[in-house]
């Protein structure tokens, strides 16, 4: 019964940490615009969607771990909750204790890699990237969607409970859960890198259509600089550029390029993207690069997001109309995801001869 009562909550809250990862995912690759919206705020991601589509074996290994972690993490949380009581829980207060482990637990699992990333940042002195802070936000939301179900088995089995069970048995039932929570973390912490290699390993090269040949000044392949990239970005690889036809409005311009993610695995962006044009025989041309909002949207500057296997994201160009009276507008579009990465060649239709454009950060595309 002690086993029973300690578990039983954990496990359920581990099935359902894993449930609510799948439906998450399962709405990226079917749903779209206002439905997937409605479907992640019933079924927040629990489980990075990175991690669960890693080459086998890691999807599983990541999986397991983590429903093993907020299992223990939940065990563990429960137990010293109801050490505060001497009596088995039961009412309304009880229940908001046990709703809010579930809570706790997720937090707990969300953030194991945020605290690894601090120390190792820590360590060698250096800007820890990849502190997915809605990532924390979104398990708690899981917490208080879902924590419920866990919290009335719980609640359950103190009903059945005698209350006879001295408090140092039950301050001693929350050791094992928490040398098993210790176990799924650091085997968390080792797995991680090896689905993250093999995640990288498996996006294809692709076998791009040879790029024409410049003939006066050619575009750098990629921006000049050194620029510091967050592991998690998308690499070349992973994206294939569009370009929208330009759509003219009162003496201006504006594009949108999409970026879709073509690989298998799920990638970050949070980035203005790097921009740069050539005339039709890919001389390059001189055009300032701004960063800001166009006539089609509003610029809210770099925001990190996540595209989803066959998920887009997009841009949007904006610029003055301009004379090509004697010259050519650019006919080639030179775009990486940002700044170090290497650029791709997207043939466009513009009037753009040198001047300004203003680009505007990525943003998540529906559809």
């Amino acid at each position: 019964m002690r086993l029973l009562r300690a578990w039983a909550p954990a496990l359920l809250a581990a099935a359902l940490w894993l449930g609510s990862a799948g439906l998450e995912y399962a709405g990226r690759r079917t749903l779209s615009g206002p439905v997937r919206h409605m479907l992640s705020l019933v079924a927040p991601e629990t489980i990075p969607v990175g991690e669960l589509t890693a080459p086998a074996p890691w999807g599983v290994v990541m999986a397991g771990l983590s429903c093993v972690a907020v299992a223990a993490a939940y065990a563990v949380i429960l137990s010293l909750v109801r050490r505060r009581s001497p009596q088995p829980g039961t009412g309304p207060t009880a229940l908001a204790a046990y709703w809010f482990c579930a809570v706790a637990a997720g937090s707990v699992v969300a953030a194991i890699p945020v605290l690894a990333e601090l120390v190792v940042a820590l360590r060698e002195r250096s800007v820890p990237f990849g502190l997915a802070s809605e990532h924390l936000v979104g398990v708690a939301h899981w917490g208080l969607v879902w924590g419920w179900a866990p919290a009335l088995l719980a609640l359950a089995l103190d009903m059945r409970q005698d209350g006879s069970r001295p408090a140092h048995r039950r301050r001693a039932s929350a050791v094992p859960a928490a040398a098993v929570l210790v176990v799924a973390a650091v085997g968390l912490l080792i797995a991680a890198p090896q689905a993250d290699a093999a995640r990288q390993a498996a996006i294809p090269t692709g076998t791009a259509e040879p790029e024409p040949a410049p003939t006066g000044t050619p575009v750098p392949p990629v921006a000049l600089g050194e620029w510091q990239i967050d592991p998690l970005w998308c690499t070349t690889g992973q994206l294939e550029f569009a370009a929208s036809p330009v759509e003219p409005a009162l003496g201006s311009r504006a594009m949108t390029v999409t970026a879709t993610n073509v690989s298998d695995a799920a990638c970050v962006l949070e980035s203005y993207p790097d921009i740069a044009f050539s005339d039709p025989v890919t001389s390059a041309l001189d055009v300032r690069i701004d960063h800001g909002g166009t006539m089609l949207n509003d610029d809210a500057g770099p925001v990190r997001i996540e595209i989803a296997p066959g998920s887009h994201a997009r841009t949007t160009l904006g610029w003055g109309a301009m004379s090509t009276a004697g010259r050519e507008g650019a006919g080639w579009l030179h775009i990486a995801a940002y700044h170090g990465a290497e650029r791709q060649m997207v043939q466009v239709d513009t009037d753009i001869t040198g001047g300004a454009v203003t680009v505007t950060a990525w943003q998540l595309r529906a559809g």
